[in-house]
């Protein structure tokens, strides 16, 4: 019966992407080994070239598919709609801040080997489909609190496009001027002050707001 693995793939990816965040593609595979504690040929063993371990350091790791859908379907109805919005547009916002950095270093870095830069298409085009979805699943929420009365009829995917965009460059911005270094406190004050925009098109005038 072959011995358990006691290294879990996530600890050398952790290792990696703060490696190769700092340090780029220079980055070599004995400082990632070090960082993430284990012997140099157990990354070679998990991931057999450089590339691989960068790219699969790079990419996504995300649980949105489940986290989006289970907030909004249990504010639905419930919570105040603008209050949900600011704790969503928080959760985009503290995600993007992450993922920004990994999505500039993998550009700056696309892989020469053909089956590898196959792969790599294809996790842009997974990462998109995903992003889409999130705004479905936003614009499917709001369609669904127009319903019960609580906002405004408008064009749904429209605002949840314009949402999200605003987020995600809002994000882009504090990365490339500010190194990525915000708070909590004033992600989510930038937030509120989006959805306060946003609302002045959505408000029915008589949805009570939550502080």
């Amino acid at each position: 019966m072959p011995r358990p693995i006691s290294i879990q793939d996530d600890v050398i990816l952790r290792a990696a992407r703060e490696v190769f965040l700092e340090k780029g593609w220079d980055a070599t595979t004995s400082e990632i080994a070090a960082k993430a504690g284990v012997s140099h040929g157990i990354v070679f063993k998990r991931f057999k070239t450089k590339q691989a371990l960068f790219q699969n350091a790079m990419q996504e790791q995300s649980d949105w598919g489940q986290t989006v859908p289970a907030l909004l379907d249990s504010s639905l109805g419930r919570r105040d709609v603008e209050t949900t919005l600011v704790d969503l547009g928080t959760l985009f916002v503290e995600k993007f801040l992450v993922i920004i950095p990994t999505l500039m270093m993998a550009w700056s870095n696309k892989p020469e080997n053909p089956s590898e830069a196959g792969q790599a298409i294809t996790t842009g085009k997974e990462r998109a489909a995903r992003a889409l979805q999130a705004v479905k699943t936003i614009a499917a929420y709001l369609q669904a609190e127009h319903h019960l009365g609580r906002i405004r009829d408008t064009d749904f995917e429209v605002v949840a496009q314009a949402f999200v965009g605003a987020l995600w460059h809002h994000a882009f911005l504090q990365v490339m001027l500010g190194n990525g270094q915000s708070t909590l406190g004033k992600e989510r004050r930038y937030v509120k002050r989006l959805v306060k925009a946003i609302w002045s098109g959505l408000g029915t005038g008589g949805n009570k707001r939550e502080r």
